[in-house]
């Protein structure tokens, strides 16, 4: 947060979204807290409705593998013709530069191919074998594993803020996939190897945000999103015509479910967060984008029957409060400066 522009939780597209006041309409300078409060309220809907838009990834996703698709078919084409229309838009619409060079454009096709096409088979793999709520709530762990890399490879030790929003987290992790200590075994309400997958697609975008960072924001994110999705959409055709498990006949539910990835998970998702963060700002849009999850589970509970218990209900709080922990600037800042916010990750 989603997204927290990435091409995701994250579930959606992965990118990073930089709020730069000169790009806003605004002054630079002027900061988004004097701003009027119908301009607010209108700001917050349009995150809101972001972070909708993300939440619809997983459930189509789900839908899809109810209807027989295969994993390699429906990330190809989700994020082929994703990458077609958003370079179509940018170049006839927005009439916005799209090629910036063969050598950033080659590090941002290999961050698709390799980066966010690693990260969406492991998240729609376990997807495949979790329930949509509980993948989602599941997903939204990443920052914790951002904190860890950091502190590990930037030598960035957290905060004891940071330090707490782990163990809540942690605590909220078990909570979610039901784990049972009784009777001397450990037991959950979740496939172990759907946790393990969900969870290693956290850790996998957490490494893809680090590594990602200064190419994302050399072009912006649409173009980094359009190109990252080429290289994705790349990956995903050749591994299916390496296996033979690429099918893209579609029937007319599976056309409508991998346009609605497209343009409401995608390109609509994308959009209204980019407008959003420019009336907001980027902190409030990130607090808002953890909506994703909770967009999720209502969504599971009306279209696909799915229920979670009041324990994992509980769990899935204490993951947001831990997000919502290390989503929190350490010290007071002005909403308007350069900063990096992560909107989805899938």
């Amino acid at each position: 947060m989603s997204d927290h522009s990435s091409p995701p939780p994250r579930s959606g597209l992965i990118n990073q979204a930089v709020y730069n006041p000169a790009d806003s309409g605004y002054p630079t300078g002027h900061s988004v807290m004097g701003r009027a409060a119908p301009d607010r309220l209108g700001g917050t809907a349009l995150c809101a409705l972001s972070a909708a838009g993300f939440a619809s990834l997983t459930i189509l996703g789900k839908l899809a593998f109810q209807l027989d698709m295969n994993l390699v078919t429906i990330l190809g084409l989700r994020f082929g013709v994703a990458a077609l229309l958003l370079a179509i838009f940018l170049k006839f619409v927005k009439g916005q530069r799209i090629f910036w060079g063969w050598r950033l454009t080659a590090q941002l096709l290999l961050l698709g191919g390799v980066g966010y096409a690693g990260q969406s088979t492991l998240y729609f793999a376990s997807l495949n074998r979790n329930p949509a709520s509980i993948n989602s709530l599941l997903l939204y762990v990443y920052p914790v594993f951002v904190a860890l890399l950091s502190w590990r490879f930037n030598l960035v030790r957290p905060s004891r803020r940071e330090f707490g929003a782990l163990v809540i987290a942690s605590t909220g992790v078990l909570l979610t996939i039901g784990v049972d200590f009784q009777g001397g075994s450990l037991e959950t309400s979740v496939a172990p190897v759907g946790v393990v997958l969900v969870l290693a697609s956290a850790a996998w975008y957490a490494a893809y945000i680090i590594a990602s960072d200064r190419f994302v924001h050399s072009v912006g994110p649409w173009v980094s999103t359009t190109w990252i999705s080429a290289g994705a959409g790349s990956s995903f055709l050749l591994a299916g015509l390496f296996t033979g498990t690429f099918e893209p006949g579609l029937s007319l539910s599976t056309a409508a479910i991998i346009l609605g990835m497209v343009l409401l998970s995608t390109i609509m998702a994308l959009g209204t967060f980019l407008a959003g963060v420019r009336i907001v700002g980027p902190t409030t849009a990130s607090l808002l984008s953890t909506l994703e999850p909770v967009f999720t589970v209502v969504l599971a509970m009306v279209i696909l029957q799915e229920h979670l218990s009041t324990i994992q209900v509980f769990g899935g709080f204490l993951v947001l409060v831990a997000v919502v922990l290390l989503t929190l600037p350490s010290r007071p800042r002005s909403e308007s400066t350069n900063l990096d916010e992560t909107v989805s990750p899938v």
